[in-house]
């Protein structure tokens, strides 16, 4: 048996599940993929995700599973490898799942908003809490993001989150030769012999009924999905006043919206903007040029 170090920016758990349940090495796992698309029915063996959780790497064992996320609130990356390389032996399969640009690291947003933010009950915490050093432009007032209104709340995250999500872009080139570099949307799209090359990168024996699981499992991510070309359908409707409209979405997907259409040199005139527009003739009159 190895162990193996899965660094995931996205789909941790479902990794871990396949790798247990598809494998001979190790035993099957009875769970379920749940309605909001994860593999959370499951909880991961040494899933480490803040700082102070770094003492269960003495837990490892030879045939752990160790998904530690990145970034953490406190550590990028490069420091998270050094507290983990003590405990990578030769008998250690690394592995990093990464997005290879500023669309697959969106998509990841999204993904970590249905099923973390809203799938687990967290909050948006996971994208504001470490971000909340600048509120204060909103209003010298705030203390915490969770005073800002809706619309401030939207135009803060469309201004920080393309730094933010950079690393993981960037990870790709701040981890050993010797890891197995996959990309979100391979997984994604390309899932069964993304999956079949994890499996067999880990050393291990495929068993089991994986493309059953990947025909529900990419089902269920369908939704989210959708939503990403909702968004591309939104700004080229609106940019070329088109006739469209759609069902409202929520404050992170509008940020998208909202970052996408500065790129093409267009601001949204968003003051005390709570309720987003849903359909492109309102919001292109909401538009001014920059």
């Amino acid at each position: 048996m190895t162990h193996v170090f899965f660094v995931p920016g996205m789909f941790g758990t479902t990794i871990e599940y396949v790798l247990r349940t598809f494998s001979q090495e190790y035993d099957s796992i009875n769970r379920v993929i749940l309605p909001d698309g994860s593999m959370h029915s499951y909880n991961k063996e040494l899933h480490i995700f803040q700082e102070d959780m770094l003492t269960n790497l003495k837990k490892i064992q030879h045939n752990s599973i160790t998904t530690p996320i990145y970034p953490f609130k406190t550590l990028h990356l490069p420091e998270i490898l050094d507290y983990h390389n003590p405990y990578l032996g030769e008998n250690s399969r690394s592995i990093l799942m990464y997005a290879n640009n500023l669309r697959s690291a969106e998509l990841n947003v999204l993904f970590q908003y249905h099923k973390v933010c809203i799938g687990l009950d967290q909050g948006l915490d996971i994208f504001c809490d470490s971000n909340s050093h600048n509120i204060t432009q909103w209003n010298p007032a705030y203390k915490h993001w969770k005073e800002m209104q809706t619309w401030e709340l939207r135009e803060w995250f469309s201004l920080f989150y393309v730094e933010w999500i950079q690393e993981w872009i960037q990870s790709q080139y701040q981890v050993p030769e010797d890891f197995l570099k996959i990309i979100n949307t391979d997984l994604l799209y390309d899932t069964e012999p993304t999956l079949i090359k994890i499996i067999n990168h880990c050393g291990l024996t495929l068993d089991g009924d994986l493309s059953s699981f990947v025909t529900k499992w990419q089902r269920a991510q369908q939704y989210i999905v959708d939503e990403f070309g909702l968004l591309d359908l939104i700004v080229d409707s609106t940019i070329n006043q088109k006739e469209f409209s759609w069902q409202p979405t929520h404050v992170i997907a509008e940020a998208i919206v909202q970052q996408r259409l500065r790129t093409h040199r267009y601001e949204i005139r968003c003051n005390e903007l709570d309720i987003f527009p849903t359909d492109a003739k309102t919001l292109y009159n909401l538009l001014e040029k920059c």
